[in-house]
């Protein structure tokens, strides 16, 4: 059975590589259109006893997990992949992960579970079986097996990036990840060449392994007790911990990488991965549950990104809380990816990942230990750059979103933020950095103008009066302040000054409504996980 397997994945892999129409795929494979449905029916039905025979050889079952991988990944989204709907693959995959003989393939088959799930996945989100599937599944271990997986694989991402340059304060990765990478091609998961300039450095980044980020987005997005099992590693006690660094800290860690280096080629593949990070901290960061815990658990810190400057202050303290590492990614992706080819809508949800903290914070009443000042001067970076470079950039479509969310994320912190600062000091250097800010801000009301459309309407009135209360406060502590701007201690201790006598005087109108979900299924990621899956595997 092995040989016919292997003649049957060269041949399919070939057929499949000229890009023929659905019809012709089917007329290859099936000899006429009109068997399509005996063959290809017959064809899954055999591939699915196979891979869920648990009697069958650990090989033998790998090889058909192989077969079914490059038979999805080769037909895209073409109509012959909808038998592999039609039958319910679902149990079998489960068996493989959890199949002691066969666990060690579990990278391959919740890649093959992810694929299954993104097919045709922006018009078929109701019809796609897969998707249920995933969204009601309540199988524990197998999910389990999945975090395990997906954690020593991305933690291979990470050792990728640091064999360029190895920015580790000290070296504290394990040096062996198990059979999961061992297993894939040598080529294609740590092997780099020499690089010559800071563009070549990184162009083959991330390692095509980095796809598994997504079956965890896959699962993240419906599946509550998949947050639960996120966490679990959170709450052990260290001494009882023998999993290593919980895939929560793999997932941030490696995400500060993606994002730090996301522009520097002008590589839709890179942009793409880190979209898809993005998409994974923001799904976290509206899950009230996940927030319970990344607020106030606190852990050794979390290592982060160190590559290109200005890098990040080291940790305030040995051990801290998770969400200060995802704030600190935010400052990184915030800092690094201004250009002219701006990916708005991954800066949108950067800003909502930025909101949504804060609003837990505030709502809990939790004040957290954290460089703000770092983020506060990241934000006015972003202001200051749409205000002076709308007219260049490539692209305007949703930089007034962009604009409009980034103005309400400072009003909102505003008005809160004697909730969730930690020290009175905090306070005071925020209201100074707005004061530093001024000129920015007030560049803000000539940006609205410029990009407001016909349907602004009633939220153009909102953001208008949310800029008006930054500005207010900003002129009346820029008054009090007077001619000492320049000379920080001076301000800062007029600031204090004030708010210790009068406290801020905001206006009424605040509100703390929880803000809405925006995190949503990744529509476009197929296409590159089809590509780099296809290259990882023997």
């Amino acid at each position: 059975m092995s040989n016919s397997i292997e003649t049957l994945s060269v041949l399919l892999t070939r057929i499949l590589a000229k890009n023929l129409s659905g019809w012709e795929t089917m007329e290859m494979l099936a000899g006429a259109v009109s068997q399509s449905d005996s063959v290809f029916s017959e064809f899954t039905e055999t591939l699915d006893g196979v891979l869920g025979d648990t009697n069958a050889p650990a090989a033998i079952r790998h090889q058909v997990l192989l077969l079914c991988i490059s038979y999805m990944c080769g037909v895209a989204q073409l109509s012959t992949g909808a038998y592999f709907l039609r039958r319910d693959f679902f149990p079998s995959i489960v068996s493989v992960v959890k199949t002691p003989d066969t666990e060690q393939y579990t990278f391959e088959a919740v890649l093959f579970l992810a694929i299954l799930a993104n097919y045709h996945k922006s018009d078929a989100a109701k019809l796609n079986p897969y998707l249920k599937k995933i969204r009601e599944t309540t199988d524990g271990d197998f999910m389990r097996k999945l975090c395990w997986a997906s954690n020593f694989t991305l933690s291979t991402a990470i050792q990728a990036y640091q064999n360029v340059q190895d920015d580790r304060v000290t070296a504290t990765l394990t040096t062996s990840f198990g059979a999961v990478v061992n297993r894939l091609r040598p080529d294609r998961a740590l092997s780099f060449s020499t690089p010559t300039s800071s563009r070549e450095e990184y162009k083959d980044l991330p390692p095509e392994i980095t796809v598994v980020l997504l079956p965890v987005q896959e699962f993240l997005r419906p599946n509550p007790l998949f947050a639960s099992i996120l966490m679990e590693d959170l709450t052990l006690e260290e001494e009882n911990s023998l999993q290593g660094t919980p895939l929560l800290c793999t997932i941030i860690t490696l995400s500060s990488y993606l994002f730090v280096h996301a522009s520097s080629t002008a590589s839709t593949r890179s942009i793409a991965y880190a979209n898809l990070a993005l998409n994974i901290v923001l799904t976290l960061v509206e899950n009230n549950m996940v927030m319970e815990f990344i607020t106030q658990t606190n852990i050794p810190a979390i290592h982060l990104c160190r590559q290109r400057l200005p890098v990040l202050p080291p940790p305030r303290r040995p051990v801290q809380p998770p969400i200060c590492a995802i704030l600190d990614c935010c400052v990184l992706w915030l800092r690094h990816n201004l250009n002219k080819r701006l990916e708005v809508q991954a800066y949108v949800n950067c800003v909502w990942i930025c909101g949504r903290v804060i609003w837990f914070l505030q709502h809990r009443r939790l004040r957290l230990d954290y460089y703000w000042k770092e983020l506060w001067n990241s934000i006015f970076g972003l202001l200051n750059f749409l205000a002076s470079r709308v007219g260049v950039l490539h692209t305007t479509g949703g930089v007034e979103l962009l604009a409009t969310e980034t103005i309400r994320l400072l009003d909102y912190a505003l008005c809160f933020s004697e909730s969730y600062l930690p020290t009175p000091q905090s306070l005071h250097e925020f209201i100074y950095e707005l004061v530093r800010s001024a000129s920015v801000l007030k560049k803000q009301s000539e940006l609205l103008q410029t990009l407001a459309g016909p349907h602004s309407g009633r939220n153009k009135i909102e953001i208008e009066s949310k800029l008006e209360r930054l500005l207010k406060v900003t002129s009346f502590f820029e008054d009090k302040i007077g001619t000492t701007l320049g000379n920080a201690k001076d301000a800062m201790k007029k600031v204090a000054d004030e708010i210790e006598a009068n406290g801020l005087q905001l206006d009424e109108g605040r509100s703390e409504e929880s803000p809405p979900s925006h995190s949503q299924d990744v529509m476009d990621f197929g296409r590159i996980a089809c590509g780099d899956v296809v290259a990882v595997l023997p």
